[in-house]
């Protein structure tokens, strides 16, 4: 069981390291792709930091031999730094304005789950991996296949996604273009189409502890959007705005691609083959 918990603890850093290449992926398309001045300030390349820093961490929880210091460092400057940024990006300057604002409870989320982890990790008995199986694991067989179809229906879903960005963006006759999808949601709806598939394909053998945890990722991006997108359709609806409501229909595919790819990482965790 101390072995199971450690490993997929590895996952769930994998799919923190997952929400800051999401973040970094985005500043640095931003930059390139930006006709006007955009500033490529400090903290992106933080963010890009702890991509690294928290994918190695995953991958020493993974080894034979297992540590878990580098990983609750790790996690420690994580939490300071997403507790930082939600406090001085988001928290202080939302308190200051007159008029209540949505806010982003990504970051939010993220510290309070980093640090959960960190606190797993600090009484987690750790042990070295063994590969003697004591018992039949055929059971697992129907858990990754039921994360490998959940996978490619996220997949599809995602696609679907793809090409609706890609018809509002490319038509000449669109005056207003969506407000809260972007090409680079294009960028990453492709990027996530690539990665469920292979997490599929990968699944249907013996399952992979850091494609759990990027298909976990890719839930909790898609859902965490969702969410901002509702934040803004409930602030617009209080203050008697309308904007927002052609994309009702994406962001409603962005929901059922945050379940799939969700239910397809804990399928995929449920039914990892012992290696």
């Amino acid at each position: 069981m101390t072995e199971r918990a450690r490993k997929i603890s590895a996952s769930i850093i994998f799919m923190l390291g997952f929400t800051q290449f999401y973040s970094f992926l985005s500043a640095a398309y931003g930059y390139f792709a930006s006709e006007e001045g955009y500033d490529f300030i400090w903290n992106y390349w933080v963010i890009g930091l702890f991509m690294l820093l928290l994918v190695g961490a995953g991958f020493l929880l993974l080894k034979s031999h297992p540590t878990r210091i580098p990983a609750l460092i790790v996690l420690l400057g994580f939490v300071v730094f997403q507790g930082l940024s939600t406090y001085f990006y988001q928290i202080k300057p939302l308190s200051e304005l007159k008029q209540k604002m949505p806010f982003n409870y990504t970051n939010l989320i993220l510290t309070v789950l980093a640090f959960a982890l960190f606190v797993v990790l600090l009484f987690i008995r750790m042990s070295d991996s063994t590969s003697s199986v004591l018992q039949s694991e055929a059971w697992k067989t129907k858990w990754r296949i039921s994360g490998a179809i959940t996978a490619l229906l996220a997949a599809g879903l995602a696609i679907w996604a793809l090409i609706i960005i890609v018809m509002e963006y490319s038509s000449p006759a669109k005056n207003n273009p969506f407000l809260f999808s972007n090409d680079f949601d294009a960028v990453f709806a492709g990027v996530s189409i690539i990665l469920l598939i292979l997490a599929a394909i990968w699944t249907f053998r013996k399952g992979s502890y850091l494609l759990a945890g990027i298909v976990l990722g890719i839930g909790f991006i898609y859902l965490t959007n969702y969410f901002w997108f509702d934040e803004w359709m409930r602030y617009a609806a209080k203050n008697g705005l309308k904007f927002g409501n052609g994309e009702n229909r994406i962001f409603g595919i962005n929901l059922l691609i945050a379940l799939f790819a969700t239910l397809s990482g804990v399928f995929q965790l449920v039914g990892k083959k012992r290696t």
